[in-house]
């Protein structure tokens, strides 16, 4: 990824991402059978893309898929999932949610 990409998502030059699991990150992460799941509800943007991109590049396990509970469809999140070889898939959800389910390429 460019630099100048980098810095618009919130990530430093050097392509680190701030740790969405840090004290005083407001995206929520837990581990259920299906997968890790972080929940980016209320943020405001580039936060949401911020949290998810950290989430995916600090997953060492290939075969752990993350489900993203989000309010509405992250259009900006998909080119940088493409692009670090992640796919995604839009899953059934309740009103006025939008989850997605990501899972490295195979």
């Amino acid at each position: 990824m460019k630099p100048d990409r980098r810095a618009a998502i919130g990530m430093d030059t050097s392509g680190n991402a701030p740790d969405s699991g840090a004290p005083g990150s407001l995206a929520r992460r837990w581990t259920a059978a299906d997968g890790i799941h972080v929940d980016v509800r209320g943020l405001a943007p580039p936060e949401p893309l911020v949290a998810i991109v950290s989430l995916i590049e600090s997953i060492a396990d290939a075969t752990t898929p993350v489900i993203v509970h989000h309010e509405r469809d992250p259009v900006m999140l998909y080119g940088e999932l493409a692009e670090r070889g992640w796919t995604v898939e839009r899953v059934d959800s309740g009103p006025g949610e939008v989850r997605l389910k990501l899972e490295r390429a195979r």
